[in-house]
């Protein structure tokens, strides 16, 4: 117990510290790369940071190059049309979602690269890892193949992080497995593990699990915070120490999402899944005593900006990320009345799917979306000094870019 406090005091003397850090503290910047409308995006470069929301209208998947080259994929979505998810699935009914996710991946990945170096699933909804309806094909480990357990024969992943590793049971403060092919994942990630494909561990709050691989001792202003699953949030305690504060959800589901904080330079982002209820108002105090009000740049709104998106908390520790993502791909998704809400108190919203039933009965404020209807790639430039948010045409594999906004970090 000692020495977790002592890593928990050192990760906020940490957070605090990259807050305020001065140019000097930062790596020298070069120029970011540059884009143009109506050209193809540019590969990553060396000592930029990508966030890679991709579209295929069928779930929800993101892909990160971190500044040095190493690689962080959390879920891969893949579900049929249903009634609740009516969007046309990109770039086309004939391409499979996680084959789509596979040559996106592939076309970004670092030079060199064949595999994944983190895997990272927020939970094991179908939206998130895939659903049973989506399943062709069975291993011979037993586990069925859909989304995130297809894209493996695709893409490899080399470590896994998921909160239930590695007893997939529940105990006294993890809840139980949540998802339609969650046992599946179980099977997919023992089997793996056993076979030495790859290796996994627990994701735990608090910890700094995903680390850069390939040359960290150049970013030194780069960090990646695990800060919530399975209901509990780093939090700072009364005394200004720092801890965990939470309780168990009473599911497996949305409340138990893991999710991040990444720093780079003055960037700050945030990324916690489909977290809801107690859990998500939280993080809203992890914003408030690691961050402050102005300070984050970047957020990937909860659970899809669905009704139960932004707690009472969240408006309470004046939580006003600049720039907020959604990876929105259902017919109620975002929630009109919570995107109304949110957009006096935010810069720019950018989502991958505006559903055309929520766009015709609110012309008006879907009009006042920065951007929709694409892949979504976020740029941070070396050093962190200034990010831009690409919208790129999702119809295609040849990855257009539709618009491009610049930002500077505060």
């Amino acid at each position: 117990m000692k020495n977790t406090i002592l890593l928990l005091t050192a990760v906020a003397l940490l957070c605090t510290t990259c807050s305020n850090s001065s140019d000097k503290d930062l790596q020298p910047s070069k120029s970011d790369t540059k884009a143009e409308v109506g050209k193809a995006l540019p590969a990553w470069s060396e000592g930029e940071l990508d966030i890679h929301l991709i579209n295929t209208g069928r779930g929800e998947c993101c892909f990160y190059i971190l500044p040095d080259g190493t690689t962080l994929l959390v879920d891969a979505g893949e579900i049929t049309q249903e009634k609740d998810y009516p969007i046309a699935q990109k770039p086309s009914n004939s391409v499979r979602p996680y084959i789509t996710y596979a040559q996106y991946i592939k076309h970004f990945m670092p030079k060199g690269r064949q595999s994944i170096d983190y895997c990272a699933p927020s939970h094991l909804h179908i939206d998130h890892i895939g659903a049973a309806d989506a399943v062709t094909e069975t291993s011979p480990a037993g586990y069925r193949k859909a989304g995130l357990l297809a894209l493996y024969d695709e893409v490899p992943y080399n470590h896994i992080l998921d909160r239930l590793y590695p007893t997939y049971a529940e105990d006294e403060v993890t809840p139980p497995l949540s998802g339609q092919l969650s046992e599946d994942w179980a099977k997919f990630v023992t089997w793996g593990v056993k076979e030495k494909r790859f290796t996994a561990e627990r994701f735990t709050p608090g910890k700094e699990q995903i680390v850069l691989r390939y040359n960290s001792e150049q970013y030194s202003n780069f960090s990646l915070l695990n800060i919530c699953a399975n209901g509990f949030v780093v939090c700072k305690n009364s005394d200004g120490s720092v801890g965990i504060t939470g309780k168990k959800p009473s599911t497996g589901g949305n409340p138990a999402s893991c999710g991040f904080h990444i720093r780079y330079g003055k960037f700050d982002y945030i990324a916690c899944g489909d977290l809801t209820s107690s859990p998500q108002n939280l993080v809203a105090f992890y914003f408030r005593d690691f961050i402050g009000c102005g300070n984050l740049d970047a957020f990937k709104c909860h659970h899809h900006l669905a009704s139960n998106s932004w707690g009472s908390q969240m408006q309470n520790c004046n939580f006003d990320p600049r720039v907020v993502l959604g990876h929105c791909f259902a017919s109620t998704k975002p929630h009109a009345e919570k995107l109304a809400a949110i957009l006096p108190i935010i810069e720019d919203f950018f989502a991958t799917n505006i559903h055309p039933d929520i766009e015709a009965e609110n012309r008006e404020l879907i009009s006042k979306i920065s951007g929709y209807n694409g892949h979504i790639v976020l740029r941070v430039a070396p050093g962190g000094e200034n990010f831009t948010v690409y919208m790129l045409d999702d119809s295609n594999f040849i990855h257009t870019v539709k618009s491009a906004k610049t930002y500077s970090c505060k």
